[in-house]
């Protein structure tokens, strides 16, 4: 069944991404609550970043509005889901979807990724594509909904899911791993590529989220789509740990 899967690459400019922007808290911070759609009830200050918020924006007329941003300085950073804001990254209204705060020496917990791990656990990051061993973490991974199933894996700290397919090959909070008896240097395959089945052989890849795609996808915060040229290689190799 995985062999005949598509893999991509969530990127700026297809979106459903989860960019990453800076912040030290020396340009002030903005005050959100993320009632918009569920019972939620976080209000919390966060740093502004140079020049703006500027979240994913989704495609087909969706606006997915994740954003990831990271305070260094304190060791925190603040994950947003429905993050809207204008032509010059000024949020339209500070109620958001969800809104939280962690630890980056944490566990990847709480996130907006329906897992609730955040994104910035496993994201690519710019960069780390440009070279076949330049990519040293484990992947956060979106499984198609049609093969997700409504139980949660226990292979990543994982609280809950939004699968509803029971028996499915896919479940939140499971692993993926390309299979490391591969030599991914022989591989006719693409820098980028060879960098992400290079990671998932050493570091694996948490499933996060689910897409209504019928393809398996990485979340990234890179800002066009990279070369991945025999990427769909990884699903004739495919390990799952649930």
């Amino acid at each position: 069944m995985a062999s005949g899967l598509q893999f991509f690459v969530n990127t700026h400019d297809g979106g459903f991404d989860a960019p990453v922007q800076y912040a030290d808290g020396s340009l002030g911070c903005t005050s959100f609550t993320d009632t918009r759609y569920y019972n939620y009830s976080d209000r919390i200050c966060v740093p502004n970043p140079a020049g703006g918020f500027h979240p994913s924006v989704g495609g087909w007329g969706a606006n997915d509005g994740h954003l990831i941003v990271v305070d260094r300085a304190h060791g925190l950073y603040y994950d947003f889901w429905k993050l809207l804001v204008n032509a010059a990254g000024q949020p339209t209204s500070t109620n958001v979807g969800q809104v939280v705060q962690g630890s980056l020496g944490g566990n990847g917990t709480p996130g907006t990724t329906a897992a609730v791990i955040t994104a910035l656990a496993g994201d690519i990051l710019p960069g780390e594509l440009d070279c076949a061993t330049c990519l040293n973490h484990a992947l956060s991974v979106i499984v198609p909904g049609g093969l997700n199933s409504n139980q949660v894996g226990t292979a990543a700290p994982a609280r809950k899911t939004d699968g509803t397919m029971g028996g499915a090959i896919f479940r939140e909070g499971a692993k993926l791993r390309f299979d490391p008896s591969v030599n991914v240097a022989a591989l006719n395959a693409s820098t980028a590529t060879k960098a992400i089945l290079r990671a998932l052989q050493l570091y694996g890849g948490a499933i996060v989220d689910q897409t209504g795609g019928k393809g398996i996808s990485f979340y990234s915060a890179l800002a066009t789509q990279p070369d991945l040229a025999g990427i769909n290689q990884i699903g004739q190799h495919l390990w799952i740990y649930y």
